[in-house]
């Protein structure tokens, strides 16, 4: 507990998937929190971000969240930050036992994440398309206590309960990004990793590849350019280019900027669920996906490994 109130976090863009992470990481107690925010409140942002009110249209997103964030849990020391992440030196994450990244680029994603692994800094990204979000986490090398439970032969005996220690390694974000499969059958590769972890990152590829914009669905060529990085991604990764189907990919892009409170709820709560868990040393955080399909009401977990 004296970790999690002493521990700095910065959260790095004001969307409404970030007003769920502070929003439950200010209730728990933790020391303090920095929102990194360069951006101004527009009119789409009052659609799912209840940390701002229409009067906060023009303000910084940031400063406009923080007063409503402040009143959640005074003990709380909240900052704002206005300067564009992506001018930031890697020096300034340094200061932060957890890095959560919002909706960032995938560039600055990268980045950061390299920077955190450097200085060992927990670190997280993720962001929320419409129906669909993920979560990404690498602790670098995490050490933490489980509680285990030993059954004593003893009829009538109540369990023992010891705690272990024990540790896991991360691989970072670029390294699983550039993951080989060796062409194995869609069944068997469904049983390790879901379709979406793809299409994700054809969605990045395509932000890479036009200035950060996301996709229009209703841009033949858009979804001609989304289908051929969709062709040449799998390739690379040795994966049949039927397992990322051209519906899932259209449903992806139909809401793709679209923020639905609901999705941002079970993302956002996982995730804050995810850092307590890291900043308190006890039972084992994420390792290290987290895929949400809101149509389908699944939330999966994948362990994805850099090439030998």
């Amino acid at each position: 507990m004296t970790m999690m109130r002493n521990a700095s976090i910065l959260i790095a863009g004001m969307r409404a998937l970030s007003n769920e992470v502070c929003k439950n990481i200010i209730l728990a107690g933790v020391g303090s929190i920095t929102i990194l925010e360069h951006e101004s409140v527009t009119v789409e942002d009052l659609g799912a971000q209840f940390l701002l009110r229409q009067e906060d249209i023009g303000r910084n997103r940031g400063e406009a969240a923080a007063e409503k964030a402040r009143l959640l849990n005074p003990r709380v020391k909240v900052i704002v930050d206005q300067e564009d992440i992506a001018q930031k030196p890697d020096s300034y994450f340094t200061q932060f036992n957890i890095v959560c990244l919002t909706g960032c680029s995938p560039e600055q994603t990268i980045r950061i994440d390299n920077a955190c692994r450097e200085n060992k800094t927990g670190f997280y990204a993720a962001g929320v398309h419409g129906f669909f979000g993920y979560m990404f986490c690498d602790l670098t090398h995490h050490k933490y206590r489980e509680e285990v439970q030993e059954t004593s032969v003893d009829k009538g005996k109540e369990p023992e309960t010891t705690i272990s220690q024990r540790s896991q390694d991360y691989d970072s974000l670029a390294s699983t990004l550039e993951t080989c499969w060796g062409y194995p059958k869609p069944k068997a590769l469904k049983r390790k990793v879901s379709p979406l972890f793809f299409a994700m990152q054809i969605l990045w590829l395509f932000q890479l590849a036009n200035g950060g914009r996301l996709p229009l669905s209703s841009s033949q060529e858009d979804m001609v350019a989304l289908f051929k990085l969709r062709d040449e991604r799998l390739r690379s990764a040795q994966v049949d280019s039927s397992f990322v189907d051209d519906d899932l990919l259209q449903t992806l892009i139909g809401t793709a900027s679209a923020e639905i409170a609901p999705v941002c709820a079970i993302v956002g709560g996982f995730l804050a669920q995810d850092i307590l868990k890291t900043l308190s040393g006890k039972d084992a955080p994420l390792l290290n996906y987290f895929l949400y399909n809101g149509l389908e009401g699944t939330g999966l977990v994948h362990h994805v490994q850099k090439s030998a």
